[in-house]
C-alpha cells in the first residue's frame, strides 16, 4: 500500500473497539496505544506526518501481527497489510540486529549447513558459558534451542511405497530446517507409506513472512519467487507445509504475483482427506495429549480440524484441545524482538497447560513450539512438545 491507500484503508476503522478483547497486548497493557484501534490512529497519525515519536512507535513495535481482531471487526479492515505496508515505509527503523538475522534465514545453505554445527556447540559445553556471558539476545536464542537430535540430511527425492498414488512437495521452511527435521523425516516417512513420492526440492528457500512483516516486502517477493520457481519446475499433485505460519504467508503468493501451480495444504489436512489413513495400523497410547492451535493455524481452513482428526487414528489416546485465549507470544520474531512482552503471554499459555495435566502438547507452528518448550523447560515441566506427525508416525506399527 501507498500512504494514500493506507489512510484509506485505515478510514474503514470506525473505532468501535469490538477488536479490544481480542488483543493480547491490549488485554495486558489496557493501555489504549497497544489496542488495533490505538495502532490505526497512530498508523494514521504517523503516515499523514501529524506525529513523529519514538515513543509512538513503540505501540507499533508491540503488536505481534496475530490478527485475531482482524476476524473480530465488522467493517473488515486489513489491519496486517496496514502495519506491513507502514513499516515498510520506514526501513530505517530495522535494526541492525533485525536485518543480519533477515538475511541469514534466507540464506537456506547457510542454515543447512549450520545445524551439524549447532549439534556440536551444544555437546562441547560452550551453551553454558554463552548463557552466562553471551548477552541478553544470545543467552536468549540458547534457551530456545532445543537438543538437536542426530539427523540424516533430508533429500531433494523420496520414492513412494507401492502403490503410487502421486507426488508431493514439502516445504521445509528457514528455521525449521534447522528445528523441525523430526517432523520433516516423519512426514516423508508418513507420505511415502501411503503411496505418495515426496519431493524436498533443495533450491527452495525461506517463505519471506518474516520479512513481509519485518518492513522489508521487496526481499519477501524476491523469495516467493524463488519458491514459485522451484516448485512450479516440478509436476506436483500438492505442495505441503508443516508449519502454518509460513504456510499462512504461502497462500499469499498469488497476491505478491508469484503463483504456485500445484495446491496448497497444511500436512495434517492433507493426510486427513486422502482416506488413507485407515490402512496403517497405530499402536494404542495411554496417554493425555493437549492440541495447541497457533494463531496462524486459525487462519488457514480446515487446519485444526485436520489435525484432530489426524490424532484421533492412535487407539487409547486422551485428545484435549486448549482454549483460544490468544497469542502464545512467539509470532514470528517477536519472541526475540519482544522478549519481555513474549515471556508474558507465554506464561498465561503456560499456565493453561498446567491446568490440563497433559502429558504431551502438539502444535504446528515451529515458533511456537520453540516458545512454548522452552517455557516449560525453564518451569521444568515434564511435558513433551512436539509436532503431530511426529507422534503420528511415532504410534505406527
Amino acid at each position: 500500500m501507498n500512504p494514500n491507500q493506507i489512510l484509506a484503508e485505515a478510514d474503514r476503522c470506525v473505532k468501535c473497539g469490538l477488536c479490544l478483547p481480542h488483543c493480547p497486548t491490549y488485554r495486558l497493557t489496557r493501555d489504549e496505544g497497544d489496542s488495533p484501534r490505538g495502532r490505526v490512529a497512530l498508523m494514521q497519525a504517523l503516515v499523514s506526518k501529524a506525529v513523529e515519536s519514538a515513543k509512538l512507535h513503540r505501540h507499533l513495535d508491540l503488536c505481534l501481527g496475530c490478527l485475531a481482531c482482524e476476524s473480530a471487526c465488522p467493517s473488515g479492515v486489513r489491519y496486517g497489510s496496514l502495519i506491513d505496508s507502514v513499516r515498510a515505509l520506514q526501513p530505517e527503523r530495522i535494526s541492525r540486529f533485525q536485518r543480519y538475522r533477515l538475511s541469514m534465514i534466507s540464506r537456506l545453505p547457510y542454515l543447512r549447513s549450520s545445524r551439524p554445527l549447532l549439534r556440536l556447540y551444544q555437546r562441547s559445553g560452550l551453551s553454558s558459558i554463552v548463557r552466562k556471558l553471551g548477552g541478553n539476545r544470545l543467552s536468549r536464542l540458547d534457551r530456545l534451542l532445543p537438543m538437536l537430535p542426530k539427523s540424516p540430511s533430508l533429500q531433494p527425492f523420496y520414492r513412494a511405497h507401492e502403490p503410487a498414488r502421486g507426488c508431493v512437495a514439502l516445504f521445509t521452511g528457514c528455521v525449521g530446517r534447522i528445528t523441525d527435521q523430526p517432523a520433516l523425516h516423519a512426514s516423508v516417512d508418513l507420505l511415502t507409506r501411503l503411496g505418495f513420492d515426496v519431493a524436498v526440492p533443495d533450491l527452495q528457500t525461506c517463505c519471506g513472512a518474516l520479512h513481509q512483516h519485518s518492513g522489508q516486502p521487496a526481499i519477501a517477493t524476491q523469495l516467493a519467487a524463488i519458491n514459485r520457481r522451484t516448485f512450479n519446475a516440478l509436476k506436483l499433485d500438492a505442495i505441503l507445509y508443516i508449519a502454518t505460519g509460513c504456510g499462512v504467508h504461502l497462500l499469499e503468493y498469488e497476491k505478491l504475483g508469484q503463483k504456485l501451480n500445484a495446491p496448497l495444504s497444511d500436512i495434517s489436512t492433507f493426510l486427513s482427506n486422502t482416506g488413507l489413513l485407515g490402512e496403517l495400523c497405530f499402536t494404542p497410547l495411554q496417554r493425555k495429549v493437549l492440541i495447541h492451535h497457533p494463531c496462524s493455524s486459525r487462519r488457514i481452513p480446515g487446519a485444526g480440524a485436520g489435525v484432530s482428526k489426524l490424532l484421533r487414528q492412535i487407539p487409547g489416546v486422551d485428545l484435549r484441545t486448549l482454549p483460544n485465549t490468544g497469542c502464545c507470544g512467539a509470532a514470528g520474531s517477536y519472541l526475540l524482538t519482544q522478549p519481555a512482552m513474549a515471556d508474558q503471554l507465554r506464561h498465561s499459555i503456560l499456565e493453561q497447560i498446567g491446568q490440563n495435566d497433559c502429558d504431551i502438547l502438539v502444535t504446528t507452528n515451529t515458533g511456537c513450539a520453540l516458545h512454548l518448550a522452552a517455557g516449560m523447560r525453564f518451569e521444568c515441566a515434564k511435558i513433551e512438545v512436539m509436532h503431530p506427525l511426529q507422534l503420528i508416525v511415532q504410534q505406527l506399527r
